[in-house]
């Protein structure tokens, strides 16, 4: 007769006794390391002291950095200098080294009143600037140098003037100091009419001629900088309707990168530059040399002289240069 049983079901539930079991179990103790084990760890640490892992490790670094040698010289051989990229941000890719006055010659205009021992000063060579507001009066001459500070190549592709305000103002009064030239100047690379309509750089051709935009235009040029290599350049600048401040925004390309930076005037300053008065009798009182006039035989060839605007414009209103101011 068969027995009737009762079938056990099973689950895969946990019970208090179970887990009571359970835990019993682990904690009885860790099983201690099988000699396999043992033997793989001390084999490991046995092959990390040896010679020959460590000669494996400095082949290894070797080749790795050969062969990024390799690839960086492969990268540059087809691309150029200017198109790699570079780790250094775009931004900082040129440093503006000096910017510098080196006009020497020409007119200036005194803005303030302070025109107390100009002509002392300038008569003895004195920094006669110093203290009082002087703008470049016609014409400017800047030298400016740039540096390249990235890995790579940088090309400058322009350099555009930004005018304050967007266009300039009404020629500048005050007072007048002449220094007039007293021989041939050195040629000025790059010429800017900074209150023309539309004021660019531009390269004049043999005897001052044919003048084209540097940057622009079918015979475009441009600079080039590589790393820690600097490039100076002359802008001779000049104004003959009004008074100007400016800055210049220079674009240039790097690692295959665009970027721009702003050139200023020293101490952060716009570039300024005034036109003359069309009458010399609008200034205050004028600055001027014996060779802006025709000095006496008995007077001294160096000596300055001083005149109201209205004097100094009623004595050149004949094509004559006129003779030199008694006293």
């Amino acid at each position: 007769m068969a027995t009737d049983r009762r079938g056990t079901r099973r689950t895969g539930a946990l019970t208090r006794a179970s887990v009571r079991r359970g835990s019993v179990r682990r904690g009885s103790g860790a099983r201690p390391p099988g000699p396999e084990a043992e033997e793989g760890a001390t084999g490991r640490l046995r092959f990390l002291k040896s010679p020959t892992a460590w000669l494996l490790g400095i082949l290894l670094a070797v080749v790795t950095m050969t062969f990024q040698d390799v690839l960086a010289a492969s990268v540059k051989a087809i691309l150029p200098l200017d198109r790699v990229p570079d780790r250094l941000s775009p931004q900082n890719a040129i440093d503006v080294v000096e910017v510098r006055d080196v006009k020497d010659i020409g007119y200036y205009v005194v803005r303030d009143a302070g025109d107390g021992n100009i002509l002392e000063q300038i008569s003895s060579g004195g920094p006669w600037r110093e203290g009082r507001k002087v703008v470049d009066a016609g014409n400017a001459d800047w030298m400016i140098t740039v540096q390249g500070r990235a890995a790579q190549q940088v090309r400058i592709t322009d350099i555009v003037p930004v005018l304050e305000g967007g266009r300039c103002e009404k020629p500048l009064g005050g007072s007048l100091a002449h220094f007039p030239s007293q021989g041939v100047m050195d040629v000025i690379p790059l010429e800017l009419e900074v209150d023309a309509p539309l004021p660019r750089l531009k390269t004049f051709g043999k005897d001052g001629k044919d003048a084209r935009p540097f940057f622009t235009g079918p015979e475009a040029k441009h600079i080039t900088l590589n790393q820690n290599e600097t490039e100076a350049f002359i802008v001779h600048a000049t104004a003959s309707t009004g008074y100007c401040r400016w800055r210049y925004r220079v674009h240039y390309e790097v690692g295959g990168s665009a970027a721009e930076t702003t050139i200023s005037g020293p101490g952060g300053k716009p570039f300024e530059l005034t036109a003359r008065l069309p009458d010399a009798s609008g200034y205050r009182k004028v600055y001027f040399p014996a060779l802006d006039c025709v000095y006496p035989r008995s007077g001294p060839p160096d000596a300055w002289y001083e005149q109201t605007g209205a004097e100094y414009s009623r004595d050149r209103r004949d094509t004559k240069v006129p003779p030199c101011p008694e006293g």
